[in-house]
């Protein structure tokens, strides 16, 4: 009868007992939580520094094929051809290890650790295409080198004469180191009337031609006895390229253009 007549009296107390103590496990709670978030974040943090490491690893191995393919220029094998680099296989097998949780995937050719998600290996997948684009760019055929000039005194519409600037300068004999420049069609031989006359007894009277045919400079033999070279080649007619050397008999002329 009497705790009955006490409960009234200590209910406040009870109340403020009750309150300090929920403070008390909400504090703990908090504490507990705030923990379980920092190891998450640490955890995020593990993974996020992995796959940055993976991501490097990939694009050293990309870098490293595409500087191995870019030094293979003028015909190189292909990748996996006998005597080229080995191929990187855009899709190899993966390889799962562990259950439930602690399951985890590898890729057999990298060895790089996979998200559970991936079915393939994106790294191997981006350096096999890297290895690809590397040697199609080292064995890309090069387009014939030619002549470059200016255009002088065309006419409006196009028809005028279109004019190259370009010289020939013998290299050895008493007009050493003289320059001759040519016109679109120039003669050359030891026949007065020539437009270059070279001093070389093994020249013909109108030797050979250097004539602005397009764009380019194109030599043509005119029937000479003892021929003309480009380059210690023997030819009839031949597009010119500067610096090229070119042989009149015996009078050997360097031949420069712009």
């Amino acid at each position: 009868m009497i705790l009955e007549y006490l409960k009234p009296i200590g209910a406040p107390f009870v109340a403020l007992k009750n309150k300090i103590f929920g403070v008390k496990s909400t504090i703990g709670n908090a504490k507990i939580e705030m923990k379980a978030v920092k190891g998450y974040g640490a955890e995020a943090k593990g993974y996020a520094d992995k796959a940055g490491a993976m991501a490097g690893t990939a694009q050293g191995a990309a870098q490293g094929a595409a500087d191995q393919m870019s030094q293979a220029a003028g015909g190189a094998p292909p990748p996996g051809a006998p005597g080229g680099p080995p191929a990187i296989n855009p899709n190899p097998p993966i390889r799962t290890s562990g259950i439930w949780v602690f399951k985890k995937k590898h890729c057999t050719q990298c060895n790089q650790e996979l998200d559970a998600s991936w079915d393939g290996c994106p790294f191997c997948k981006q350096a096999a295409e890297q290895q690809q684009a590397a040697f199609a760019a080292a064995n890309k055929p090069k387009a014939p080198m030619k002549t470059q000039a200016f255009m002088l005194n065309a006419g409006a519409t196009g028809g005028g004469t279109m004019q190259l600037l370009g010289w020939i300068i013998p290299m050895q004999g008493p007009q050493r180191g003289e320059l001759f420049t040519l016109s679109p069609a120039t003669t050359i031989g030891k026949d007065p009337t020539c437009q270059i006359v070279l001093q070389d007894g093994f020249m013909s009277s109108k030797h050979a031609e250097i004539k602005a045919e397009g764009g380019i400079w194109v030599l043509k033999d005119l029937g000479s006895t003892n021929g003309t070279f480009v380059n210690d080649q023997r030819c009839e007619k031949q597009e010119l390229v500067d610096n090229d050397m070119i042989m009149f008999g015996k009078c050997l002329v360097k031949f420069k253009s712009l």
